[in-house]
Parts: structure tokens; C-alpha cells; sequence
């Protein structure tokens, strides 16, 4: 799914939001270019399950932090938000080598809460993973909040 070019172009969360060191643990990558950002990570040893796979929570976390980024595209105020639910359906084993890519897309917001929906690619370009989920903004200290 990801060409060489888009790799150069990837950077770690931290450099690119706030510091998450759970997403640091995971070496979770993000394209910055389109907004919204597309979350990625390369399949490690450390990614899979008992059956070789990329784990469920690994897959879950990257819809998770992807449909939040697109959440806070509604808000250039707003540095975060909290999930206050999240579904995901997994259609496909997320494999144990290459490339996951999540991409979220705001369905609608309201001052407090946004709607996403969120899609997992594997390298082959394959859906892996879908979901949706309700964020709930949070201004953090130095927020211009009203």
C-alpha cells in the first residue's frame, strides 16, 4: 500500500503530536500528508500473536489512534480526545510481515463529540480491520479552550 517515498515521509507520534509512550513501545509511525494523518507500523516479532498474526490490540490501537486524529481535525484547538466507545470488525488475519496502515474519517461532530470511522490496509492494499467509534474532545492545559 505504502511506496518508498511515503516511508521517508513517516515520523514517530511523539514528533508529530504529543508524547504517547504506549505508541512508542509499538514504534507506530505516521504519514503526516494527507490530513488526515494515516497511522502505520511495520510488523515486528514483537506485533504478533500466538498464531503469527498481528494482534488484535495492536490492530485495534491504530483504528483507535486513527479515527482520534481525524477526530481533531475538527478543532485546530483541541490537541486531544478520548475514545468513549469503539467497535471494530476484523475480516482478515492482519499477517506476520509488511506493512498496516489505518486511515480514520470524521462521519460528523458535534462541540463536544466526534463520529469516525476507521479502515486497517495491509500491504497488499486488503482490508484487514474496520471500526467506528465516539471521541469525546479534551482541552489540555494550554489549550485556547472557551
Amino acid at each position: 500500500m505504502a511506496d518508498h517515498d511515503s516511508r521517508k515521509r513517516a515520523v514517530r507520534y511523539a514528533d508529530y503530536r504529543v508524547d504517547v509512550p504506549f505508541l512508542d513501545y509499538l514504534d507506530i509511525l505516521v504519514e503526516p500528508d494527507p490530513e488526515p494523518p494515516c497511522l502505520v507500523v511495520d510488523l515486528e516479532h514483537k506485533h504478533l500473536n500466538g498464531a503469527g498474526q498481528a494482534h488484535g490490540g495492536l490492530m485495534m490501537t491504530l483504528l483507535d489512534m486513527a479515527m482520534a486524529a481525524a477526530a481533531r481535525t475538527t478543532d485546530p484547538k483541541c490537541r486531544s480526545c478520548v475514545t468513549v466507545e469503539m467497535k471494530t470488525n476484523f475480516l482478515r488475519p492482519g499477517g506476520g510481515a509488511g506493512r498496516l496502515s489505518a486511515r480514520g474519517r470524521l462521519r460528523h461532530a458535534s462541540k463536544s463529540l466526534a463520529f469516525c470511522d476507521g479502515d486497517l490496509i495491509d500491504e497488499q492494499g486488503r482490508l484487514v480491520a474496520s471500526a467506528s467509534g465516539t471521541f469525546k474532545f479534551v482541552h489540555l492545559p494550554g489549550d485556547d479552550a472557551p
